[in-house]
């Protein structure tokens, strides 16, 4: 059975910019106000969704999903169905996609019996013992004073690797058995350890959560965090500490169930309103973009990524 938008309360909300002055900034605007406004918990939806008419020819699509229903691995989902249910529509085609076995409801109550099973607690001593003793506080080098309060105002840094030197390292951590992800991890962790001097070190990266297969299909809020914690030795060699990460990453996978706050409310962590929990730079590694090429196309539609709004929020020091 699949609700109707009616029944989810769910609208398309159509606004008008054709002719108008300074439309792009206006529009800007909007599009800020939808982000930062706040959505109800306890009723759908989740979701907003905007269709503005910027020109004659020219529209912009936006949807604001909250995070509780959804996730990176989600959006590539959502963007590839509604491409395939639309040119599916406009040619008269019946609906192509299959009906899922599950759904994001089964997973959830999945998830919460195996918190309070015994299986739950290999994984959870794993972490625990990840996290013994005194947990080390990244001081990296900064041109001011951290504020009591984190503000998560940000940036984005683009910059990009030289192809022969990208293939020279991909070449190197791979005779090793390492992955892209790990080579890189290294990389950051070696570099945090040149600006801080500190030998252990606790960076987060997040990890998609979808290990059965009938998990690859579902919109919903799969992704954890993996906190990774390493010990550095100076003298070590670069492949030597690459050997290291590997291994920490590689328990990191197998214990990925356990979730990232619950190991937070075991841990008893002193509250600092000023820090992340448990770590301040995250390592992220994305093999796509959503639309990674301006020749998508609806029909006769062509589409294109929106640019990037001016104001960035970044829930970490660094990312």
């Amino acid at each position: 059975y699949i609700k109707t938008c009616e029944e989810f309360n769910l609208n398309v909300n159509y606004f008008d910019f054709r002719n108008q002055e300074n439309s792009k900034e206006n529009i800007d605007n909007l599009i800020k106000k939808q982000l930062s406004n706040e959505f109800n918990l306890s009723s759908a939806p989740l979701l907003r969704i905007l269709l503005i008419h910027q020109d004659e020819n020219k529209y912009i699509f936006a949807y604001v999903m909250h995070h509780i229903i959804s996730d990176g691995w989600s959006m590539n989902i959502l963007i590839n169905e509604l491409f395939l249910l639309y040119n599916s529509y406009i040619k008269g085609l019946p609906n192509p996609l299959e009906p899922l076995r599950i759904q994001y409801k089964d997973y959830a109550t999945w998830q919460q019996s195996q918190l309070v099973s015994m299986g739950q607690e290999g994984h959870k001593a794993y972490w625990l013992k990840q996290f013994e003793g005194d947990l080390p506080v990244l001081e990296m080098p900064t041109d001011y004073p951290r504020p009591l309060v984190k503000t998560y105002n940000g940036g984005i840094i683009h910059v990009r690797i030289n192809k022969e030197l990208t293939k020279k390292f991909k070449e190197e951590i791979h005779k090793e058995g390492a992955t892209l992800f790990m080579g890189l991890l290294s990389v950051v962790k070696t570099l945090l350890y040149k600006y801080t001097g500190q030998t252990d070190i606790i960076v987060g990266s997040p990890i998609a959560g979808r290990e059965h297969l009938d998990l690859e299909a579902q919109i919903g809020f799969y992704v954890n965090t993996l906190a990774l914690r390493s010990r550095f030795e100076p003298s070590a060699s670069y492949i030597t500490f690459l050997k290291h990460i590997k291994e920490i990453t590689l328990g990191g996978y197998d214990h990925q169930i356990y979730p990232f706050d619950e190991l937070i409310d075991n841990l008893n962590l002193e509250r600092d309103l000023s820090r992340s929990a448990l770590f301040d730079v995250m390592v992220s590694l994305q093999a796509s973009n959503l639309l990674n090429s301006n020749n998508q196309k609806l029909g006769e539609v062509h589409i294109s990524s929106y640019p990037q709004l001016n104001e960035i929020a970044s829930k970490f020091d660094l990312t």
